[in-house]
């Protein structure tokens, strides 16, 4: 199941290439520097990542079991005279809105900002990793069955697969086994609706739905923060 599922993300994955292709030698403007305009606590870039709590409630106790400092994951793209973020929101699915209304009210503490490392400054150009999700995730529907591929993402996925595209591994997925092991609370969460999962469909019983789904795996916000492959912009240590 799991290589079921890694399958499923790297295939996936594949459909994000051309995609850079296309933004990389048709759609992206030549690169500009990110330190012409200042519209946020750091200097900006297009596909920079945000880290919040507080927007979907599976991904903030996810955060909570596996002691990460915040649940959501966003990425920052170009927008028409400001920095937009691209989120997936447990409701509306994949949408956007104006990164200063993305983190309105929330203090130093409350979110993070990071950078792709070794990534070229695309300034106010979208990036490879903002126009893949832009261009192939956005609109789709929220996935709360966490399942990697698929017409629906979920935070992590998105963003995930979205860097895979652009030939940045940030993570690598964790089975839901491991996950829930000393959090009975995952394994509940992940059981919620049950009979609607996917895999589900011709199981009888909660304890036949969680022997089929244990064994996927998923991606989390906190193996994202993890990843080497991040540069911490906002806040810096003082």
């Amino acid at each position: 199941m799991f290589r079921s599922a890694w399958r499923r993300g790297h295939g996936y994955a594949r459909r994000f290439a051309p995609i850079l292709v296309c933004c990389v030698y048709v759609a992206c403007p030549p690169p500009a520097q990110a330190s012409e305009w200042r519209e946020a606590e750091w200097d900006w870039r297009a596909g920079d990542l945000i880290f919040r709590s507080g927007l979907d409630p599976l991904d903030d106790l996810i955060a909570q079991a596996t002691r990460t400092a915040f649940g959501s994951v966003a990425i920052v793209r170009a927008g028409s005279g400001a920095p937009h973020v691209v989120y997936v929101d447990p409701e509306n699915g994949v949408t956007e809105t104006l990164l200063d209304d993305f983190i309105s009210g929330l203090g130093a503490d409350d979110y993070a900002a990071y950078r792709v490392r070794n990534m070229a400054d695309w300034g106010q150009g979208d990036s490879p990793v903002s126009y893949n999700a832009l261009l192939v995730a956005y609109g789709h529907a929220a996935d709360r069955f966490r399942l990697v591929g698929g017409d629906a993402y979920y935070g992590a996925e998105m963003v995930y697969l979205a860097a895979l595209g652009a030939g940045v591994a940030l993570a690598s997925p964790v089975m839901l086994s491991d996950l829930a092991e000393g959090h009975p609370e995952i394994r509940e969460a992940f059981l919620t609706d049950w009979q609607d999962h996917p895999y589900c469909t011709y199981v009888a019983s909660r304890e036949g739905c969680w022997d089929v789904i244990k064994g996927t795996a998923i991606v989390t916000t906190g193996g994202i923060l993890e990843s080497p492959g991040l540069e911490k912009l906002y806040p810096l240590a003082e």
